[in-house]
């Protein structure tokens, strides 16, 4: 269905160009019909091969009116650079691989249900969408940047402007589940936030925003999740230079003074759960590729498995020493 529905998309997209076209090659035709007396037919060929240099019909000159020749040149003249530009401008659209691929975009968008709108532009946007495609979400990709778009080269991505609610409305943000959204700059990134509320308000909306003290205005607009982008990097970075067991970042508590991360170690003393430090949380062991959350302060770890942990990571020193 995609691969039938796209071209008219395409189509959609050319026919200013054609209708131009029509116009140019009617009025040609209608010199010839008027003057020289043809049928429509034989006037379009003519028009055509008169305005395109071929060359194949030409009046005998000597006998042509002189209104005609007026006419003649004057459609002549603004015909030869529009012919050349319009044509080269309709094969060029409807050459292109990413021409067809947004209008499959925009077909899927607007029939798809319960997916996930990714809207804007950067690596978040990027890795975002290739995360999906890995997880086998059924997601959009709406964005302004070319790079972006030949980067995933996929019937996927829109190519167009996420303040406009026509490419929204593409993307299927009406039934869509959720949408992650970041764009360039944070206000562009909170109008968006807004259109989409305002379009779905049951929707789940996710904002990647650069500066965390908005977090409260995306919440007020309607954001369900606030991720701060470069608050996050800095806290990860900065608790992988305290430890190098750091394998993740609890980014939403905001009533935690201290960062609260994802820890794994592998183990390499037998040691019991309830040796571990008061400061952290375990939360599940590692055996042969396999997660166990079921335990007890009493469970032996064995040399082999692997812990995970919650905690600060200024206490994981002394986890690492304890499990050796």
């Amino acid at each position: 269905m995609e691969n039938f529905a796209a071209p008219y998309s395409v189509l959609r997209r050319i026919f200013p160009q054609i209708f131009l076209l029509g116009l140019i090659v009617y009025f040609n035709s209608l010199i010839f019909v008027y003057f020289q007396h043809l049928d429509w037919i034989s006037a379009i060929y003519a028009g055509i091969n008169v305005v395109t240099t071929v060359g194949l019909y030409a009046p005998n000159i000597n006998q042509m009116p002189s209104t005609e020749k007026l006419f003649l040149t004057v459609t002549i003249i603004f015909a030869v650079g529009l012919y050349a530009s319009m044509v080269q401008s309709i094969v060029s659209t409807v050459v292109k691989r990413n021409t067809w691929l947004d209008a499959k975009a925009r077909w899927r968008g607007s029939h798809m249900r319960s997916h996930t709108v990714v809207i804007g532009k950067g690596e978040v946007i990027l890795s975002s969408a290739k995360r999906l495609e890995k997880l086998g979400v059924d997601y959009v990709v709406l964005t302004s940047s070319k790079e972006i778009s030949d980067s995933l080269k996929s019937d996927r991505v829109i190519l167009g402007d996420p303040t406009k609610d026509k490419d929204l409305l593409d993307a299927g943000i009406m039934e869509a589940k959720n949408a992650i959204i970041c764009m360039d700059d944070d206000m562009n990134t909170l109008l968006v936030t807004l259109k989409v509320q305002k379009l779905n308000p049951p929707l789940s909306v996710i904002a990647v925003v650069k500066n965390e003290n908005i977090a409260d205005e995306f919440k007020t607009a309607g954001a369900d999740i606030v991720i701060p982008y470069e608050e996050i990097v800095g806290r990860i970075t900065a608790a992988a230079a305290v430890s190098n067991n750091v394998a993740g970042l609890i980014f939403s508590m905001n009533k935690v003074r201290e960062d609260i991360v994802i820890g794994v170690f592998d183990i390499k003393n037998k040691i019991m759960i309830k040796d571990l430090p008061k400061e952290v949380i375990p939360l599940a062991i590692v055996k042969d590729g396999k997660i166990n959350p079921y335990f007890s302060k009493d469970t032996e770890l064995e040399q082999g498995e692997s812990l995970i942990i919650l905690g600060n990571p200024s206490s994981f020193k002394r986890v690492r020493d304890i499990v050796g």
